[in-house]
């Protein structure tokens, strides 16, 4: 990973770069930010820089040896710590990040700006709780106590260091205080309120915000097949979550903006006929694709809502967007949207446990519709 592959943090880029020029390394730095965001990659590009044996100016060479490693993730003085759970295979004190390697390494070379739900996925844990547990202290600190094979530094690399177990952190706390020299610790975290405060107080703190929406958008016109609708819809649904983004996109089916309105407008005709018929297309829907269309739907309704309260050009819609809330706002009362919305998270509960969807959506388009009518 290099700092060219990551698109905008420029200058978050630039003092990485600088720091590491200038031989200022903190000893333990913290990368925090939501979910999907570029902490995870920017840690790595600032590894494989701070090994490079041909530093350029602004990026890692990528072509020495050092780089060459860092690309299939295997360098001798970078070792890798990260949530697990017991497994078929592995159980009791084998269960280290040691031993999970080759599935880690797919992993990162697929999903980079990937989760925990994501990773518990790869590890096939059968839903089990991820931690990272007291054994693997005793790892860490084994590893540190060896120099350096061929790197100016040996880094440590946490990943979600929120999953420490209070037992690990604690045996932790001196190692992370005072490393051996040319020994780094990097933690990577979505939550650095949940890590043990003493080890969070030994660490310097990079706060990493989520992508842009032109920084996010850019991303996916050049990673997927949508047009503009399409891409506009799951820029602003994404939020700068890159992660969600592309799972949006894995599931998208159609223009739910078009499905939306549809819907809307058959509501309000109170065309049951209809009705019936776009309850059996959503049913034939995937189930992410449905929990896609129900999260527009909160989405659209909860912009409608806001126009309560704020300017128009404020909200996160496109134009068209924008002038159809603005037609529910002045339809509907923000209780009876509120009203919706608490309709809507129920279905999006009931979808996730497997109710049938198009019982599920016709019940949700005859309340509705009931809204509508009483209006009249």
């Amino acid at each position: 990973m290099q700092f060219a592959a990551i698109q905008d943090y420029a200058p978050l880029k630039r003092h990485l770069i600088h720091i590491a020029q200038s031989n200022q390394v903190p000893h333990a730095q913290l990368f925090w930010g939501p979910e999907g965001n570029v902490s995870l990659p920017l840690a790595l590009a600032f590894i494989t820089y701070l090994n490079c044996q041909n530093r350029l100016e602004e990026d890692a060479c990528g072509q020495c040896a050092s780089c060459l490693k860092m690309k299939k993730f295997v360098h001798p003085d970078v070792k890798f710590i990260f949530p697990t759970s017991a497994t078929k295979q592995v159980i009791g004190k084998d269960v280290v990040s040691a031993n999970f390697l080759k599935t880690w390494r797919t992993f990162l070379h697929e999903h980079p700006y990937g989760h925990d739900s994501d990773w518990s996925y790869y590890l096939n844990s059968e839903n089990k709780q991820l931690s990272i547990s007291k054994e693997e202290a005793r790892e860490i600190i084994q590893a540190v106590s060896l120099k350096a094979f061929e790197g100016a530094y040996k880094v440590v690399l946490i990943w979600l260091p929120e999953y420490l177990h209070i037992a690990a952190a604690n045996a932790l706390l001196k190692i992370v205080e005072e490393p051996p020299p040319h020994t780094l610790f990097l933690l990577v975290s979505v939550y650095p309120e949940k890590i043990l405060g003493t080890i969070r107080s030994r660490t310097q703190q990079i706060h990493i915000p989520a992508f842009t929406d032109k920084a996010l958008s850019s991303i996916l016109a050049q990673q997927c097949s949508l047009n503009q609708e399409q891409l506009a819809q799951i820029t602003l649904l994404s939020d700068g979550n890159l992660n969600k983004a592309l799972k949006l996109v894995e599931n998208m089916t159609g223009d739910y903006f078009d499905y939306f309105k549809s819907w809307m407008r058959l509501c309000y005709a109170h065309d049951l006929t209809k009705l019936v018929a776009q309850a059996e297309s959503f049913q034939e829907m995937s189930k992410a694709g449905q929990r896609n269309f129900l999260a527009y739907s909160l989405h659209m309704l909860r912009e409608a809502l806001v126009l309560y309260f704020i300017q128009a050009g404020l909200t996160r819609t496109t134009d068209a967007e924008q002038e159809f809330t603005q037609k529910l706002r002045k339809t509907l009362t923000h209780q009876q949207i509120k009203e919706w919305i608490t309709w809507l998270n129920q279905a999006y509960y009931h979808i996730e446990r497997h109710v049938n969807p198009r019982i599920l959506y016709l019940d949700l388009s005859l309340r509705i519709s009931h809204t509508f009518t009483a209006l009249a």
